[in-house]
Protein backbone atom coordinates (compact mmCIF):
# COMPACT_ATOMS: atom_id res chain seq x y z
CA UNK A 1 0.00 0.00 0.00
CA UNK A 2 1.45 3.64 -0.87
CA UNK A 3 2.51 5.56 1.44
CA UNK A 4 0.24 8.73 0.48
CA UNK A 5 2.12 10.84 2.44
CA UNK A 6 5.59 10.05 1.03
CA UNK A 7 4.35 10.34 -2.10
CA UNK A 8 3.19 13.97 -1.59
CA UNK A 9 6.47 14.94 0.10
CA UNK A 10 8.58 13.63 -2.50
CA UNK A 11 6.82 16.06 -4.64
CA UNK A 12 6.97 19.04 -3.01
CA UNK A 13 10.67 18.90 -2.10
CA UNK A 14 11.60 18.25 -5.49
CA UNK A 15 9.79 21.08 -6.54
CA UNK A 16 10.96 23.07 -3.71
CA UNK A 17 14.72 22.67 -4.70
CA UNK A 18 13.75 23.12 -8.69
CA UNK A 19 14.50 20.03 -9.20
CA UNK A 20 13.21 18.05 -12.75
CA UNK A 21 12.58 14.59 -12.02
CA UNK A 22 14.97 13.65 -13.98
CA UNK A 23 17.58 15.69 -12.37
CA UNK A 24 16.90 14.12 -9.32
CA UNK A 25 16.43 10.56 -10.92
CA UNK A 26 20.22 11.02 -12.12
CA UNK A 27 21.25 12.70 -8.45
CA UNK A 28 20.21 9.42 -6.74
CA UNK A 29 21.28 7.28 -9.35
CA UNK A 30 17.79 5.93 -10.83
CA UNK A 31 15.49 6.15 -13.76
CA UNK A 32 13.15 9.17 -13.94
CA UNK A 33 10.42 6.61 -14.76
CA UNK A 34 11.44 4.81 -11.10
CA UNK A 35 11.49 8.34 -9.25
CA UNK A 36 8.20 9.38 -11.39
CA UNK A 37 6.56 5.67 -9.53
CA UNK A 38 8.02 6.72 -6.16
CA UNK A 39 6.46 10.61 -6.30
CA UNK A 40 2.50 9.35 -7.79
CA UNK A 41 2.49 6.13 -5.14
CA UNK A 42 2.25 2.94 -7.60
CA UNK A 43 5.43 2.27 -5.78
CA UNK A 44 7.42 2.34 -2.55
CA UNK A 45 11.38 3.32 -2.45
CA UNK A 46 13.54 0.79 0.02
CA UNK A 47 15.35 2.10 2.79
CA UNK A 48 18.33 2.84 1.01
CA UNK A 49 16.96 5.10 -1.49
CA UNK A 50 15.08 7.12 1.46
CA UNK A 51 18.31 7.25 3.06
CA UNK A 52 19.56 8.99 -0.54
CA UNK A 53 17.05 11.34 -0.55
CA UNK A 54 17.39 12.82 2.91
CA UNK A 55 20.97 13.48 2.38
CA UNK A 56 19.70 15.43 -0.89
CA UNK A 57 17.45 17.41 1.07
CA UNK A 58 19.67 17.28 4.41
CA UNK A 59 16.27 16.14 6.12
CA UNK A 60 15.48 13.21 8.52
CA UNK A 61 13.68 9.95 7.38
CA UNK A 62 10.96 10.57 9.68
CA UNK A 63 10.42 14.81 8.07
CA UNK A 64 9.96 12.56 4.03
CA UNK A 65 7.75 9.82 5.31
CA UNK A 66 5.79 11.26 8.04
CA UNK A 67 5.72 14.74 8.47
CA UNK A 68 3.50 17.19 6.24
CA UNK A 69 5.78 19.00 4.17
CA UNK A 70 6.31 22.95 5.27
CA UNK A 71 7.74 25.34 2.87
CA UNK A 72 8.84 27.49 6.19
CA UNK A 73 10.90 24.53 7.28
CA UNK A 74 12.20 22.64 4.17
CA UNK A 75 15.51 24.54 3.81
CA UNK A 76 16.08 25.23 7.31
CA UNK A 77 17.00 21.88 8.93
CA UNK A 78 20.46 21.25 8.46
CA UNK A 79 21.56 17.21 9.66
CA UNK A 80 24.76 17.34 11.74
CA UNK A 81 25.65 13.97 9.82
CA UNK A 82 26.80 12.88 6.32
CA UNK A 83 25.47 10.03 4.94
CA UNK A 84 28.41 7.44 4.11
CA UNK A 85 28.28 4.03 2.44
CA UNK A 86 30.33 1.01 3.30
CA UNK A 87 32.53 -0.45 0.01
CA UNK A 88 31.00 -3.39 -0.83
CA UNK A 89 28.70 -3.59 1.69
CA UNK A 90 25.31 -2.58 2.57
CA UNK A 91 26.45 -0.72 5.88
CA UNK A 92 25.36 3.07 5.85
CA UNK A 93 27.50 5.05 8.70
CA UNK A 94 26.09 8.66 9.70
CA UNK A 95 29.33 10.78 10.37
CA UNK A 96 30.17 14.36 11.35
CA UNK A 97 32.03 16.67 9.74
CA UNK A 98 34.99 15.69 12.87
CA UNK A 99 35.05 12.50 11.90
CA UNK A 100 35.48 13.02 8.45
CA UNK A 101 38.34 15.19 9.01
CA UNK A 102 39.78 12.67 11.14
CA UNK A 103 39.47 10.20 8.60
CA UNK A 104 40.88 12.35 6.15
CA UNK A 105 43.86 13.37 7.83
CA UNK A 106 44.19 9.77 8.86
CA UNK A 107 44.44 8.76 5.34
CA UNK A 108 47.03 11.66 4.40
CA UNK A 109 49.62 10.27 7.46
CA UNK A 110 52.38 8.35 7.05
CA UNK A 111 52.16 4.99 8.08
CA UNK A 112 53.82 5.40 11.51
CA UNK A 113 51.13 8.31 12.18
CA UNK A 114 48.52 5.73 11.48
CA UNK A 115 50.04 3.06 13.36
CA UNK A 116 50.04 5.54 16.31
CA UNK A 117 46.44 6.78 15.98
CA UNK A 118 45.63 3.30 15.44
CA UNK A 119 47.47 1.72 18.49
CA UNK A 120 45.93 4.76 20.79
CA UNK A 121 42.50 4.42 19.48
CA UNK A 122 43.08 0.29 20.51
CA UNK A 123 43.69 0.85 24.08
CA UNK A 124 41.28 3.67 24.50
CA UNK A 125 38.69 0.87 23.45
CA UNK A 126 40.12 -1.43 26.17
CA UNK A 127 39.66 1.20 28.73
CA UNK A 128 36.41 1.84 28.17
CA UNK A 129 35.17 -1.63 27.69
Amino acid sequence: MANLQLAYNLRRYREAYDFTQQALADRISISRQAYSNYETGKRDPDLDLLTRLCEVYSITLDQLVRQPFSPDEYREAQSPYHICYRRNSEDILYLTDEEIQFVLEYRCAEWERQHLIAYVLNQMNQQGR
